[in-house]
């Protein structure tokens, strides 16, 4: 009796784990999540360690979607894609981070990869009341929203370092910037804005380098303007 109840004990837990089982997008978005959280304590530590680990991080990163790719071939979930994606409405969604990138272009618009924006008052250095926020974050927000979305904003400090990882470290000595070129036109040798407050000085804020593919710390009422690539979303 005991052996015949434990025996159909198992049975419906086979059956339970099998009725449980993930299908291909939950495998996709399950590991999506994990190498995110990964990528983050990585930056975290290279942050305290060593700067220069930034470029370990982001090419470990990188490398996730390759082998979702492998793993979920032929089935036509998220990951058995392209990882950038041109979404023909000037934006460009990362199918790794699940981030929706600012399309830069060079036609004199809002989105013009030439247009540099102040992060914060000089009076007030501290706060985010720059250009960047009134002008571009309030252009793309407002009216019909840019790509019909109201919700862009300046990326952290780890959401630019992420799309630079499939061209890094090489990219790193070449003339061309660390990014894909889908991404349209950017500026090499220049800084871009990210919303993160540098953690031992709340006047600064850390920045993006498309260049070399890593970030940097710039005062938030630095002259002159600074550039900006928005972006939304995200895991």
């Amino acid at each position: 009796m005991i052996r015949s109840c434990l025996v159909a004990a198992g049975v419906a837990l086979l059956a339970g784990a099998a009725s449980a089982a993930t299908t291909p997008e939950d495998y996709c978005q399950a590991k999506r999540g994990r190498a995110a959280a990964r990528y983050k304590q990585c930056e975290e530590r290279a942050l305290v360690r060593n700067i220069l680990d930034y470029g370990r991080c982001v090419t470990r990163y990188a490398a996730v979607w390759t082998t979702l790719q492998a793993r979920t071939a032929g089935s036509g979930v998220t990951c058995d894609s392209p990882r950038f994606v041109d979404n023909g409405d000037g934006t460009v969604t990362d199918r790794l981070t699940a981030l929706q990138w600012e399309k830069k272009t060079d036609d004199s618009t809002i989105h013009d990869q030439h247009n540099a924006y102040s992060w914060s008052p000089d009076a007030m250095p501290s706060e985010a009341a720059g250009t960047v926020f009134t002008t571009f974050l309030a252009t793309l927000n407002s009216g019909a929203c840019f790509a019909g979305q109201c919700d862009w904003r300046l990326p952290t400090r780890d959401d630019p370092l992420a799309i630079t990882a499939p061209t890094f470290p090489a990219c790193d000595t070449s003339p061309t910037p660390c990014i894909d070129p889908i991404f349209g036109p950017t500026l090499t040798l220049a800084p871009y804005w990210s919303g993160t407050t540098y953690e031992y000085s709340p006047l600064d804020v850390w920045y993006a380098d498309f260049q070399r593919g890593r970030p940097g710390i710039l005062a938030k009422a630095a002259p002159g303007g600074v550039y900006v690539r928005a972006v939304r979303g995200g895991l």
